[in-house]
């Protein structure tokens, strides 16, 4: 008789460390092709950031730090952060596999002004958006302004500004639209471990979740970890960006045609 074990992660944090555990296990299968779709989405924020007069940049929700390194490759001084201790421990495995040397810390947005031990010119998110809170938006947002030099710029993805909540409900129900309901990704199998993903998705009024479901067979008991995430989440409008930015002392906020918010401190 096999035995099966369930587990479902029990928050954000737990849910983002499992998630990268299995996906730094199954890099093989999809690595190539995500550097591909990394460098198209990064060419417009390139385009941005040498308009931006930017040398310094911490990007504080690194993840395994695929942007962080195409930012040190771009001639960058590029460093990384995430609150996953799981990323911090393979983003510096990654970066030594493709011949650069960052610096990769744990530390949460909220931790940002004792952990970095430094400022910078620019502090990316491809996350900000995604807090789940204003409290913890705006407790990110005065860790991250601390961690900035004079005239320094937060970057992060957005809403325009003519974006009423009204049509937060429209972008969520096109998002769900354009999604697959349920998707189940190749098994792949190494050292004695076999992993297949499903993946359930789900609508609500905060945006899409996304049900991220790891079976694990390893000498003859099955594992099933359960992985929980919004993405996207699409809860702030502008008005609620702006808001919180101004609040914890950027004095300039305004959003760009390509869709990023900056916040000059």
């Amino acid at each position: 008789m096999v035995k099966v074990k369930v587990h479902v992660c029990s928050g954000e944090l737990e849910s983002w460390d499992t998630l990268w555990k299995w996906k730094w296990f199954t890099k093989d299968v999809w690595e190539s092709r995500y550097w591909e779709e990394e460098r198209a989405a990064l060419r417009p924020l390139l385009r941005l950031l040498r308009k931006l007069n930017v040398r310094s940049i911490l990007d504080c929700s690194c993840g395994l730090g695929f942007k962080t390194i195409l930012f040190a490759k771009e001639g960058y001084e590029a460093e990384g952060s995430d609150g996953s201790p799981t990323a911090i421990k393979y983003a510096p495995l990654l970066a030594k596999q493709e011949g650069v040397k960052i610096r990769f810390f744990l530390s949460r947005y909220d931790e940002l002004s004792r952990k970095a031990k430094r400022k910078y010119d620019c502090v990316f998110s491809d996350n900000f958006d995604e807090i789940g809170t204003y409290r913890k938006m705006k407790s990110a947002a005065e860790s991250i302004h601390s961690i900035l030099n004079e005239n320094g710029k937060l970057v992060f993805s957005g809403v325009s500004r003519e974006t009423s909540k009204n049509d937060l409900k429209k972008l969520i129900e096109k998002e769900w639209k354009a999604r697959k309901k349920f998707d189940v990704d190749q098994p792949y199998e190494k050292r004695g471990r076999r992993v297949l993903r499903i993946e359930v998705n789900e609508k609500t009024p905060e945006g899409i979740l996304e049900n991220n479901i790891f079976i694990i067979e390893s000498k003859g008991t099955i594992q099933i970890e359960i992985v929980p995430l919004m993405n996207p989440r699409i809860k702030w409008t502008w008005n609620d960006y702006h808001k919180v930015l101004r609040q914890v002392g950027f004095r300039k906020v305004y959003h760009t045609k390509e869709n990023f918010i900056i916040a000059i401190k």
